[in-house]
């Protein structure tokens, strides 16, 4: 399969960028960058070899449907690239003004809106990646390869069925993704997506399972999930949402 270097913006062009939105507001709307990609700092290249062409089939939808499997896309694309890297607001804006342009306009712009003020802060915030909310959860990009990483890691045999637990709902996948010391441990994240797989009470509303994060994260305190073994998990799984049922049903 073809690779190609991934490539990222200098800091001076991502800033500069960043600070001339308003100015560029046609390149948003219908435009390209095509022209200022061509000079310095557009694309620093990173020893990292990738097969980009994936990110060509992201899917112009904005569904639930659309959202897994545009996920999956660029997983399969960037799946090597490494989460400290992945942190890096110079990859992904790059990302976002150059390859996936058309797909970031279409799924977070609204080009018809006479509202300058209003595109233009959500240019900001789903084009670029210059704090830990927006490369995780706002970039148009970075999102989706986030979503990726954390059902990988909640379930490496069979990501796609975690992806579809995690994102059922915005604020499901809020309560999940924001607990990054929660779903950095992977024997926590998968037994909370084998919670939700075969207990369906948990996602049957938003408010039960936001219930059950927290009383999972007050109880899950101290403990070495680590070393338990899978039925031991499950177990303290239940219970969190046994309580979870319980504080919901007397509130």
């Amino acid at each position: 399969m073809p690779t190609e270097s991934l490539k990222y913006l200098s800091q001076k062009t991502a800033d500069f960028l960043h600070s001339s939105v308003l100015q560029n507001l046609e390149r948003y709307k219908t435009g390209d960058f095509v022209d200022l990609a061509e000079k310095g700092g557009w694309s620093i290249e990173l020893s990292l070899r990738l097969d980009l062409e994936p990110l060509n089939h992201l899917v112009m939808a904005k569904d639930s449907e659309a959202e897994i499997k545009n996920t999956m896309l660029v997983w399969n694309a960037l799946n090597r690239l490494h989460p400290s890297l992945a942190c890096e607001n110079r990859l992904w804006t790059r990302l976002t003004h150059i390859e996936c342009l058309e797909y970031s306009r279409y799924r977070w712009l609204d080009a018809d809106t006479k509202d300058d003020e209003k595109l233009v802060k959500d240019i900001k915030t789903h084009f670029f990646a210059n704090t830990q909310t927006r490369y995780r959860d706002d970039n148009a990009i970075s999102r989706l390869w986030w979503n990726g990483y954390i059902a990988k890691l909640a379930a490496p045999d069979d990501q796609e069925q975690a992806l579809r637990m995690i994102l059922k709902t915005t604020d499901i996948r809020s309560n999940f993704v924001e607990r990054s010391k929660t779903v950095s441990r992977s024997v926590l994240a998968a037994g909370i997506v084998r919670a939700m797989i075969s207990e369906s009470w948990l996602t049957g509303k938003e408010a039960h399972f936001r219930e059950f994060m927290k009383i999972l994260n007050m109880q899950g305190g101290g403990k070495v999930f680590e070393v338990w073994p899978q039925a031991k998990v499950d177990e303290f799984m239940t219970r969190c949402m046994s309580l979870a049922q319980h504080t919901v049903a007397t509130t």
